[in-house]
Formats: structure tokens, C-alpha cells, sequence
């Protein structure tokens, strides 16, 4: 049995998304990320990973930072807030599934007649198509395919813009990416992280820090008590609240700036520096 963890609440949480926040186009994590992610872990700083990626796909971005997964352990918030994972101890009674999937037909359902056959969700592919639609490598490629609770669409672009319409005119969470329309019976990562805070014996009194670059993080970052935009080239995100940092880089060295700043005031003997290395 391990063992318990001291401290046993952590004395902060952050909440990162994964895509366009800690890694770029490349989806490499640099090994200053897993550096600084261990300094903070080991100084009670809890992580979760808030992301529109699967599960298995999390779970390989937790490893490459080298999160402990049992003390303090980390969360996954994924596809979009559907699914919450964290070990037993932080979220008692196990993974929460926050969604239903929508079936063929009722995506079907949501497209003009013209396009049903254009647009096939991620499910239906191979690890090879994924690949060449994201340049994703081939095992990330894989466990991208493996959806519980929110479809992936991918076609033609005019196809999944009225998808998107019509989604939202039903109520449905739905949100159009660079490659993928995502639908499902959802409420977003800011519902699914808030229940996470609140239901966690753990978590539910530290205080709060998100890291986000795009619209889907936006209510997330705003209820957070500390938020951090990672801006994207050509701009940033903004939010409606007047306390927000914006970091100087994108992904990923904004987001190694951010970190660097949280271990210069929670890591003891850390020496304060204005830059991480590249």
C-alpha cells in the first residue's frame, strides 16, 4: 500500500489543456516540461489535464511529464469534459462519465443529405488516417480513435459547419476545430472540472491556477483563481476578466513560463530567472 501522501491536500491545482497550451503542431513535450512539472509535484502542486483528447491519449501526455500517478497523483478531465479520471483517492467512487454518445444515426441527423457520406467520424478510421489528418504519430494516432462520449467528425469543411449550426440549434455540445467537429451530450471541461473540485475530498479547497489557449478553455480559465492564456500566433484568447496573464510565447515555451513562475514561488531554493531554457 502506498504511501499516504503528506502533504494530504495539495496546496495548489493546475488545470492545463493539452493541445495549443503545453504542446504546438510538433505534440512534443519538452523535457524542461516534465522538469519543472516534477519540481512542483514534488512540492504538493496537483495536476489535472484538461483536454478534448481520449483518455488512453492523456494518459500518454501524463507520462511523457512524468506525473506521479498515485502521490500526489493527477486528474484527466477528457474529450471535452466528458470522462473524469483520477486515482480513488482524490475522487472517490471512480472515473465519472459526464455524457452519452450521440450514434451514427443521430449525427446522421444533424448533416445535410449531400454530406452523410463525406463525413465519417474518427471511430470508423484507422490509426493511418488519423495520422495524415493530424499528424499525430502512430500510437497517439490509435488511442485518438478510442471516443467514449463525444464524436469526432471529420469532411468536408462546408459539411461540418452545418453540422455545427444544427448541433448547437438541438443544444448539443458541439465546437469546430482546425481538423475535427466535436458533438456530444456534454456541459464542457469547466463543468467537469468544477465537479471534479467539488466532489474531491482532496482538491476541493486548493486554489486554482488554469493554463488555456482557444475558446473551448475560456469558461474554464475564467473560473479559475488564477488564469493563464497561452496565445497562439498572429493573438490570444481574451477573457472577460481583467486579472488574466498572457504568456509571452505560444506552446510550448509559454507554457514552461508559466510553470517556471508557479516553481519560483512554491519550490524552496529555486533561484528566480525571468526566461525558461529552450
Amino acid at each position: 500500500m502506498a504511501a499516504a501522501c503528506k502533504p494530504p491536500s495539495p496546496r495548489l491545482v493546475v488545470v492545463s489543456d493539452i493541445d495549443g497550451t503545453l504542446v504546438d503542431a510538433s505534440y512534443r513535450v519538452p523535457g524542461e516540461a516534465a522538469r519543472l512539472a516534477g519540481l512542483l509535484q514534488d512540492a504538493g502542486v496537483f495536476f489535472v489535464l484538461a483536454t478534448s483528447k481520449t483518455l488512453e491519449e492523456a494518459r500518454l501526455y501524463a507520462g511523457r511529464l512524468g506525473l506521479d500517478p498515485v502521490c500526489p497523483g493527477y486528474a484527466l478531465v477528457v474529450e471535452e469534459g466528458g470522462l473524469v479520471w483520477a486515482p480513488g483517492r482524490v475522487l472517490p467512487g471512480g472515473p465519472l462519465v459526464l455524457g452519452s454518445p450521440l450514434s451514427r444515426g443521430e449525427l446522421e441527423e444533424l448533416l445535410p443529405p449531400g454530406c452523410r457520406g463525406a463525413v465519417r467520424p474518427v471511430w470508423e478510421m484507422d490509426a493511418g488516417e488519423v495520422s495524415a489528418l493530424t499528424g499525430l504519430p502512430p500510437v497517439e494516432a490509435e488511442a485518438a480513435r478510442r471516443r467514449r462520449v463525444v464524436a469526432a467528425l471529420h469532411g468536408p469543411r462546408w459539411c461540418l459547419e452545418e453540422g455545427l449550426s444544427a448541433a448547437l440549434s438541438r443544444g448539443l455540445y458541439a465546437r469546430l476545430g482546425r481538423v475535427f467537429l466535436m458533438l456530444g451530450r456534454i456541459k464542457g471541461k469547466a463543468h467537469a472540472v468544477g465537479l471534479l473540485l467539488r466532489r474531491s475530498p482532496v482538491l476541493r479547497h486548493a486554489p486554482v491556477v488554469a493554463l488555456g489557449d482557444s475558446e473551448m478553455d475560456a469558461e474554464m480559465l475564467e473560473e479559475a483563481d488564477e488564469a493563464v492564456v497561452v496565445p497562439r500566433d498572429g493573438g490570444w484568447l481574451r477573457l472577460r476578466r481583467g486579472d488574466y496573464l498572457v504568456a509571452p510565447g505560444p506552446a510550448p515555451h509559454g507554457w514552461l513560463w508559466a510553470m517556471r513562475r508557479l516553481a519560483e514561488r512554491h519550490v524552496a531554493g529555486l533561484a528566480p530567472r525571468d526566461q525558461v531554457d529552450r
